[in-house]
């Protein structure tokens, strides 16, 4: 929990930038040779373990929350409000670390099919002390989250869904940075490409400007798990112009010009957020069995899918890096103390509901 490697990177940034420390750094790196021998690939897969990243509540949204809850506080902030799908891990996390900071938190909550997994985060995120406000859908999310409760609301801090802003996605670029120390201590062969899933596109754009800052040749392969709204090759190079007003405070960053690299892959979305697809729960099951890692289906089983797809057809023998981004902290006990007649009324139906 040391400073960043951004600050030690780029000086001038030091002070300048808002910062308070989440995440345990460095994320471990790990060779999955079980895979590989599963698959009978000589391709080298790498997993970069961002599930690792607290051991409050892991993944990737902590990283983007050291930047995102200190830039609150700076600007004297009472409360923080986002939005995402019911079972939003964003919403959760945001929960879980500005609570412990000592901001208020709303959660703008719109439909998504519905697990046990969905079900326990939306009473986790009561649990930790979220006002929880059903919008069901887009059309409630622009009536509610930006406009009416923007005039009624004072000193909050609002914050798009998945905590992707220029701001959020610094974290991710200095993850790179942290990817690249790793792969000059020799943790890990440079990769050909990495893996990532692409929701609402702000660790893909982080990872993205953090590779060529770092004059990394790797491509940054974006798996899209959301609607095309919400994630687009344009969203993206949109975070990353923003983050570089912030990071050209910098003397040295100044003259950096950046060219667009990445790709985004729609086909293993499934048409539908949340939406089990088989690929994706295949994805799950192989990594679970051959290295005891956890996925899930909604975002990192469809991102491993793609890569598994990739390393069968390309048959390839660079080293491609997973990066997952999913929690690997098991909050379900916490969820049974929670009955859900304790939630709004306007939840309850969901828990009565038929669930996958």
């Amino acid at each position: 929990m040391s400073q960043p490697l951004l600050f030690e990177e780029f000086s001038d940034l030091d002070g300048v930038i808002p910062w308070i420390s989440l995440v345990n750094t460095p994320t471990p790196v790990k060779n999955l040779e079980k895979l590989e021998n599963h698959l009978k690939t000589g391709t080298s897969i790498w997993i970069k373990q961002d599930n690792l990243t607290s051991a409050t509540y892991g993944g990737n949204k902590v990283r983007k929350l050291e930047f995102l809850i200190a830039d609150a506080l700076e600007k004297e902030k009472e409360t923080i409000a986002t939005l995402g799908g019911i079972g939003t891990n964003h919403g959760l996390a945001t929960a879980i670390f500005a609570k412990e900071k000592g901001l208020n938190v709303v959660l703008y909550l719109i439909n998504q099919p519905l697990s046990k997994h969905v079900l326990d985060n939306l009473k986790l995120d009561f649990y930790y002390g979220a006002e929880l406000k059903y919008v069901k859908n887009y059309l409630g999310v622009g009536l509610n989250f930006y406009f009416l409760d923007r005039l009624k609301r004072k000193r909050v801090y609002w914050l798009p869904a998945g905590g992707s802003t220029p701001i959020g996605i610094l974290g991710y670029v200095n993850a790179v940075l942290e990817l690249k120390q790793q792969i000059e201590e020799g943790k890990l062969p440079e990769p050909e490409q990495i893996y990532v899933a692409a929701g609402t596109t702000g660790t893909m754009a982080g990872i993205e400007l953090g590779v060529q800052l770092t004059n990394l040749q790797t491509q940054v392969i974006g798996i899209r798990v959301t609607d095309k709204m919400a994630a687009t090759g344009r969203k993206v190079k949109s975070l990353i112009k923003g983050a570089l007003k912030i990071l050209q405070k910098d003397s040295k960053l100044r003259k950096f010009q950046y060219k667009p690299k990445f790709k985004l892959i729609d086909h293993f979305f499934g048409g539908k957020y949340g939406r089990v697809t088989p690929e994706g729960l295949e994805a799950v099951e192989i990594v679970k069995k051959t290295e005891g890692v956890m996925l899930e289906t909604t975002y990192t089983g469809k991102t491993l899918a793609a890569l598994l797809a990739y390393v069968e057809e390309a048959k390839t023998n660079a080293p491609i890096l997973f990066w997952n981004t999913y929690n690997s902290v098991d909050l379900s006990s916490v969820a049974d103390q929670v009955n859900y007649q304790q939630l709004p009324s306007e939840f309850y139906h969901l828990f009565e509901d038929k669930v996958e």
